[in-house]
């Protein structure tokens, strides 16, 4: 019995809920969805093993599990801290030639000297990321005779 996947067990969850029978049989739900019994007794057998075997079971039964299982995922979702993914415009990435160009504008000091205590920020490590698939990317480019 593996768990079923998020988007999915809303989806069924919305169907069952919004049936306005007050008995909703696995294969009604099944031409709902669009998709074979069988394949969404396994899926729902996560909940009910029975499910599978009684086909007089009455799918409107699950909807507090699945309820239950929406609020722990999205319990977990709000623990998690949302991480903001940082942009880095084409602008940005050519106002460098290459690596080197990055490494001699952001980790030099005086005298040209690499300085190894340099912390980039989240910006600047995107831009060498980007960067450093720029030179792979033309590395890979079969050369023309």
């Amino acid at each position: 019995m593996e768990r079923i996947s998020n988007t999915k067990l809303k989806r069924i969850y919305s169907l069952i809920k919004n049936d306005k029978k007050k008995f909703l049989s696995l294969d009604a739900l099944a031409r709902k969805m669009g998709i074979y019994p069988e394949v969404l007794g396994q899926e729902l057998s996560y909940f009910n093993p029975m499910i599978l075997m009684d086909p007089s079971l009455n799918m409107k039964s699950l909807l507090p599990d699945m309820e239950a299982e929406l609020a722990a995922d999205e319990e977990k979702k709000a623990d998690k801290p949302q991480v903001k993914r940082v942009a880095v415009s084409s602008k940005e990435v050519s106002q460098y030639r290459s690596i080197a160009s990055f490494v001699y504008a952001k980790m030099t000091g005086a005298g040209g000297l690499v300085d190894t205590s340099v912390i980039l920020s989240d910006k600047d490590l995107r831009i060498l990321q980007k960067l450093v698939a720029a030179e792979i990317a033309k590395r890979k480019k079969p050369k023309k005779k």
